[in-house]
């Protein structure tokens, strides 16, 4: 069973969009597999750089797309993308230097995180970014 599975729930009616939270959802999925097949440090680190990469371009694209559509909301969005930036850089910092402890505090941040973030913040775009995407 995948530590998180993808819900039509998540679903902010932007395809680009769903399938980038789907591939996010994939990701922090591996990641999940790499610690709990043995907690492997380098494994998880490269999970961990290439789930970092993919959401710097996830968050540009997604950022792009509200601007583009003139979403009213897109500074305090942007915010919330750099403090989580800012809370994985912290988690990065403490997986080099080990422990399963900091395994687990990452795991669950980025589970809890990308849940909250697609079911509440995401959705608040959703209706006014399929409206403008479908003209």
């Amino acid at each position: 069973m995948a530590f998180l599975e993808w819900q039509d729930s998540y679903s902010v009616k932007v395809p680009e969009l769903d399938q980038q939270h789907q591939r996010l959802v994939g990701m922090l999925n591996r990641l999940h597999d790499a610690l709990r097949a043995g907690g492997d440090p380098a494994a998880a680190q490269k999970v961990v750089e290439e789930l970092v990469v993919y959401t710097q371009h996830h968050f540009g694209a997604e950022e792009r797309l509200m601007e583009s559509c003139g979403y009213p909301e897109l500074e305090e969005h942007r915010r919330k993308h750099r403090a989580m930036e800012a809370q994985v850089h912290a988690f990065r910092q403490q997986l080099a230097s080990g422990g399963v402890s900091a395994q687990l505090k990452l795991m669950t941040f980025l589970r809890d995180w990308l849940q909250k973030h697609i079911l509440e913040t995401d959705m608040r775009y959703s209706g006014h970014l399929a409206a403008h995407i479908g003209k």
